[in-house]
């Protein structure tokens, strides 16, 4: 079966993810994204001819685009963790967590991928077989992750590029500078991600004077919920069934605040963040602590001193990038969502797979 691959967005850089993939009269958009960053939008006319959108997880750039969607009226492949964070009058097919479903005569296999609540990789066997991880992350004690099949095409998340410091290092870095800050601190986060996870690390480590905002309790009490164990290890549904009651009620003056956006530029963390500034509090007695992806607007905050950044892993390290490309016996491979993907042409082995045009044939 002839079919080809075209990279709308999220190639040579850490921008929106949109992938297309045709196949005889067949088009189907893979994520729909905007941002990380203000001017990374979304172009209508990606959804010309197309017949179905598949979305891996609910974060913006990879689900932010989805009204436009709905409102051309194309059925929304996902989860159904994912399909709560449709807006109104989405037409959804739910993806199973772990498993597959025949789509217009073609095998589409989905596994988790350790990265968010709800979030799944996608394979469709066409060409020998085509991966798309959308995010992925094998560092995780939180949520669960599935190997992928073999595949001939692997287009796959690259974020951290060569990075090789580990999860445990990060921790380690990120509590050290916890260490030395006095008063409050913010910590920016997305509910599906790393909100739960940073309050059992608190937790764990006997830091008890913490609190998280509306959103992140949401999510928690998703995870407690039918079908939490889909995603999320039995242990940490254990250890959160322990918190529930206390992350239930968000208290403000807490010392350690996780919260709503990610960015910091709105929700929760945007509004205690404007409220501390306009106090004088920030970078004195009240900090925050990016662990993510920061937009322009949070790395200004950090080179101002109002801000600090310590690195969560979300994200594959660069010898996972390489290890599941080889794993999958892949022909082709597609590193996405950095802006150096030429730098995987020095890994031994990758000369001659590493697959750098926006379009090309499987």
């Amino acid at each position: 079966m002839s079919a080809r691959m075209r990279v709308l967005s999220g190639l040579g850089e850490k921008g929106p993810a949109c992938l297309r993939l045709e196949f005889f009269n067949r088009r189907w958009l893979l994520d729909c994204g905007v941002g990380p960053e203000n001017d990374s939008g979304f172009d209508p006319a990606w959804l010309n001819k197309v017949n179905a959108v598949f979305i891996t997880h609910d974060h913006v750039d990879h689900i932010g685009a989805a009204a436009e969607v709905i409102a051309a009226g194309l059925p929304i492949y996902c989860t159904e963790v994912t399909a709560r964070s449709l807006p109104a009058g989405a037409n959804v097919i739910i993806l199973p967590p772990y498993g597959e479903i025949q789509v217009d005569g073609v095998t589409v296999t989905t596994g988790r991928t350790g990265h968010a609540f709800g979030g799944v990789w996608l394979h469709f066997e066409l060409g020998g077989g085509v991966l798309y991880t959308g995010d992925f992350c094998k560092e995780s004690d939180y949520f669960l992750y599935d190997t992928p099949p073999d595949a001939a095409t692997v287009l796959m998340d690259a974020s951290y590029g060569m990075e090789r410091l580990t999860q445990q290092v990060r921790i380690d870095g990120l509590l050290t500078k916890m260490s030395k800050l006095d008063g409050q601190i913010l910590f920016p986060v997305p509910p599906s991600g790393r909100a739960a996870e940073m309050a059992l690390l608190f937790e764990k480590h006997g830091m008890a004077d913490w609190s998280m905002d509306a959103r992140c309790y949401g999510r928690v009490k998703q995870v407690l919920g039918d079908g939490g164990s889909d995603y999320v290890s039995f242990d940490a549904i254990r250890k959160l069934r322990g918190l529930k009651d206390k992350a239930r009620d968000f208290n403000p003056d807490a010392r350690l605040l996780l919260c709503h956006a990610p960015c910091g530029t709105y929700g929760t963390a945007g509004e205690l963040i404007e409220k501390w500034g306009q106090e004088g509090r920030l970078g004195r007695d009240a900090h925050v602590i990016f662990t993510g992806f920061m937009p322009v607007e949070a790395r200004r905050m950090v080179e101002k001193g109002h801000a600090h950044f310590r690195r969560w892993n979300v994200h594959p390290l660069f010898d996972d990038v390489v290890a599941m490309a080889n794993d999958c016996h892949a022909m082709q491979i597609v590193p996405l969502f950095n802006g150096r993907p030429e730098d995987f042409a020095l890994v031994d082995g990758f000369d001659g797979r590493l697959q750098l045009s926006d379009r090309f044939y499987l």
